[in-house]
């Protein structure tokens, strides 16, 4: 801001330089004028003052051209001053328009975002209601392809206990001929034997079992009844461990 103090004492001198000029002016006409004995004195003194108003009106002249200078340089900065605030005004209102942008698109986000959850929960309340029926709807399609499996053997196997019993030398031909559905069966989940009946073998705790107890890892020993173990990417899944034993029955040992 511009000093108005400054202004205000350049203006008291340039009144005064001018007060100077016109009291000098006066009294050079009145000494002209005058023609009186002391005159002479008089001329004599006036030079001096003069000289002295001349001095002071210069000097007066040189302080008031600092002020104007002081003045101008004071208004320069001002300029400057308003440009910069025009440029940070700009920068403002651009930062705000942005902003404003910012604001606007976040909102637009958190609407979506809204959007989307609400979607995700309506999904998440049908798999829900789904799985609540699942279970049901597994162990009867289990059922159904179970069956569809072992209806050869479950259609004959009547069939077969009353002709077991009107003929009981019938040959065990026909009678393995209805097992083989359980054979599919297996085979359709992935279920393989654990060794052979009679089957000579190293004794292994983790697929093996016997009534026997001093049985340890890695003995011979004959298997009695097979298990049966899962099959699966990772690793095998042993539903049965097969039965085991030093020997066999004396009518059906095997060297």
């Amino acid at each position: 801001m511009i000093d108005s103090s400054y202004f205000s004492l350049g203006i008291l001198l340039w009144l005064i330089s001018s007060g100077f000029l016109v009291t000098l002016t006066d009294s050079d006409s009145s000494a002209k004028a005058k023609k009186k004995p002391e005159s002479k004195l008089i001329d004599h003194n006036i030079p001096q003052d003069n000289q002295d108003n001349i001095e002071k009106i210069k000097e007066l002249e040189a302080k008031l051209q600092e002020k104007v200078a002081e003045l101008t340089l004071n208004q320069e900065k001002i300029t400057a001053l308003e440009e910069e605030l025009q440029i940070t005004g700009d920068q403002l209102e651009l930062t705000q328009d942005k902003y404003f942008q910012r604001e606007k698109e976040f909102q637009i986000q958190c609407n979506n975002l809204e959007n989307t959850i609400k979607i995700l929960e309506n999904k998440t309340a049908n798999l829900t209601q789904e799985i609540e029926n699942l279970p049901s709807q597994l162990i009867t399609n289990w059922q159904k392809e179970s069956f569809d499996l072992l209806q050869t053997l479950l259609a004959n196997y009547p069939t077969a206990k009353i002709m077991i019993k009107l003929k009981p030398d019938l040959s065990a031909n026909h009678l393995i001929t209805l097992l083989k559905p359980l054979d599919k069966l297996l085979k359709q989940w992935n279920i393989e034997s654990i060794g052979k009946p009679w089957e000579k073998v190293f004794f292994n705790p983790e697929i093996h079992y016997s009534d026997e107890d001093d049985i340890i890892a890695n003995d011979l020993v004959y298997i009695r009844f097979i298990g049966y173990a899962q099959k699966n990417a990772l690793n095998d899944h042993i539903l049965l461990k097969a039965k085991v034993s030093r020997t066999l029955p004396q009518s059906n040992k095997h060297n």
